[in-house]
């Protein structure tokens, strides 16, 4: 005989067992219905085949400040470049500097004879005062009526004239000592004692360090970044780890037809007069643009300086747009023409766009999954 106990344990059990099944299919078909709905709003070649919006990842271009570094190798140069030529046709007696020497103002580069000169001033003088005295008599002598205007007038013509030539003896008296008009380094020198130098003949170029210029070799794909004013940054081979800044004062206007480079010019103060001509270093100079900005990856197919992008409208539907582009830094890049702010563009999932799509922008695509 039967025991209506286990009859009743034995139908509880099938219960759980039919109710433990049921909730596996329907956890089963749930994230089967999941993993669908998955595939078909994220798989942009599922979408297309069933007709759904196409997934993609969208954001606004918006006004940004971009920040981008462009680095360039070069070598220190003078300033400004002066060339001392011969004022007076001399014997050269010393020459007390030589290539490489660091003048300062007023200090001696080449000492003339200047004996020829002392006598020539002396003479000038004596003729001056001589010319002088030659002026009081015949204003005298015109006053008594014993002489004419015309003699007057030519004695103070002389007297004018003798000054003048005291003058320029004195001046010709000092271009006996060649003198260093500024901070500077010698670059040449064309001249030795015992030589007798000629009225305009070059003796020396100096090249001025109180300031400097780092002359940066950048690229011409990178030049068009630069302008004048921009901050740089100035790392040498002669003072490691140390940082001299300065900005841009000038960019070359023709490109090294070997290197594919500018030159651009950045002037820095040299306190202490330590950067000398001819130290290498890298320059780092720093470009600040504000203007209209994309996220890097929405630029398809750039040719020059122009690129494609797909904006998407209010209705969810994809155009292609050309646009005109500048910096890239960062991440983003500037637009410069074809886009207003506030357009949204489409940042991931555009490869299988065409005009006139429909999207359904910021789901979750595989492109987030880590």
């Amino acid at each position: 005989m039967t025991d209506p106990h286990e009859v009743s344990h034995s139908a509880r059990g099938r219960l759980r067992e039919i109710s433990i099944g049921l909730l596996i299919g329907f956890c089963t078909l749930a994230l089967v219905v999941w993993a669908a709905f998955h595939v078909f709003h994220t798989n942009q070649l599922v979408a297309a085949a069933i007709h759904l919006p196409l997934p993609v990842e969208v954001l606004p271009a918006t006004v940004r400040t971009l920040h981008v570094t462009i680095g360039a190798s070069g070598t220190v140069q003078p300033a400004t470049t002066i060339v001392i030529t011969a004022r007076d046709s001399a014997r050269v007696l010393q020459v007390p500097v030589d290539l490489g020497n660091v003048v300062k103002p007023d200090d001696l580069l080449a000492a003339l004879d200047d004996r020829v000169f002392v006598a020539s001033l002396e003479t000038a003088k004596v003729t001056a005062v001589h010319a002088d005295n030659q002026l009081s008599r015949m204003e005298a002598l015109e006053k008594k009526g014993y002489g004419s205007p015309t003699d007057t007038e030519k004695a103070r013509t002389d007297a004018v004239a003798a000054h003048q030539a005291v003058v320029q003896a004195e001046i010709d008296l000092v271009n006996t000592k060649v003198r260093s008009p500024a901070v500077a380094v010698v670059l040449s020198r064309t001249v030795n004692p015992g030589e007798n130098t000629a009225i305009g003949e070059q003796l020396f170029q100096l090249g001025t360090i109180d300031d400097v210029m780092m002359l940066a070799e950048v690229s011409e794909d990178q030049i068009g970044f630069v302008s004048l004013g921009m901050r740089g940054e100035v790392g040498t081979n002669a003072f490691p780890g140390e940082t001299f800044v300065g900005s841009v004062v000038k960019i070359g206007a023709d490109v090294s037809t070997t290197t594919r480079t500018f030159g651009v010019y950045i002037r820095i103060g040299n306190k202490g007069l330590r950067l000398k001509p001819g130290v290498t270093g890298y320059a780092r100079i720093v470009a600040n643009r504000t203007g209209l900005a994309v996220i890097s990856t929405a630029i398809i197919n750039p040719v020059g300086d122009h690129a494609t992008v797909f904006v998407v409208d209010q209705n969810s539907v994809a155009h292609i747009r050309q646009v005109r582009y500048g910096l890239i830094a960062e991440g983003l890049t500037q637009i410069l023409d074809g886009l207003r702010e506030g357009e949204r563009v489409v940042t991931v999932g555009q490869q299988e766009l065409h005009e006139g799509d429909r999207v359904r922008a910021n789901l979750s695509g595989p492109w987030n999954n880590k």
